[in-house]
């Protein structure tokens, strides 16, 4: 006899209703489908970008929600576009709650006590994905930069117009980032007085150079956390994250391009 994976989480702020569409109207550049995977303590996503080359990882805290009620570990695969589609029918009015009772779908309610504002039932059916979870070691980083999230994401769609690739330089009193193609070139430089943290491994000058289409895409998620953080050596992938809260976050990491000298 199968289990019943029965969870159900309600959030009725109207801030974190944005915040939570935003993340996944964001994840749909990485990926089609996703596997919601819940506990006792968290709601917990990860994956990677069709190309491999981009890891992805969600963490909300039970406490980031008004109710949490989950019984026992469980995972929900569902299609990433259609929960897109009926995240964006929820007005600012309304309350978002979702659940399941069963293994097959997943039931979303958008309702209000507003008068004039309709509620909204929803039934998803869920998917068999086939998930690996990667277990992503701490490390220590020879640079650690922590940012503005809308100064960074500015510079970043400036980037983008001038080249495909975006080439990172840091060193202890400096970050320079930039691109350039036979069109022209851009570079910005930051120095420590007009960002929020510099710290680099003493008399190291960091290099490495990363698709600015990835970096663009991870700084959409800029309004889920004013500042974010920056983690590179050379010769291993970047991480960039956004801390939702003290207990919850969205992080990435990004493979470097191989240079071509």
């Amino acid at each position: 006899m199968s289990i019943i994976n029965t969870m159900r989480f309600e959030i009725n702020d109207k801030r974190k209703c944005e915040l939570f569409i935003n993340i996944f109207n964001n994840l749909k550049k990485f990926t089609d489908t996703i596997s919601l995977i819940f506990d006792e303590e968290r709601l917990y996503i990860q994956g990677m970008d069709a190309s491999h080359v981009c890891i992805y990882e969600l963490s909300l805290d039970k406490s980031w929600f008004c109710v949490w009620n989950v019984e026992h570990s469980s995972e929900f695969g569902i299609c990433l576009t259609i929960f897109n589609k009926i995240l964006h029918t929820w007005s600012d009015k309304q309350s978002l709650l979702i659940y399941s009772e069963d293994n097959d779908k997943l039931d979303i309610e958008f309702t209000s006590d507003v008068k004039g504002e309709f509620n909204k039932f929803f039934q998803l059916p869920l998917m068999d994905i086939e998930t690996e979870h990667l277990c992503v070691p701490e490390m220590e980083y020879q640079a650690d930069i922590e940012i503005e999230s809308k100064k960074l994401k500015d510079i970043i769609d400036d980037l983008a117009c001038f080249n495909d690739t975006i080439n990172f330089k840091c060193d202890e009193t400096e970050l320079s980032i930039d691109a350039n193609s036979s069109e022209g070139s851009m570079k910005v430089v930051i120095t420590m007085d007009d960002i929020e943290m510099l710290a680099v491994e003493e008399g190291k000058t960091i290099e490495a150079r990363f698709s600015i289409r990835y970096i663009g895409e991870m700084c959409q998620f800029y309004k889920l956390s004013k500042n974010c953080t920056i983690h590179t050596s050379e010769d291993i992938p970047i991480q960039i994250k956004y801390e939702i809260d003290e207990t919850s976050f969205i992080r990435f990491y990004l493979a470097p391009k191989i240079s071509e000298d």
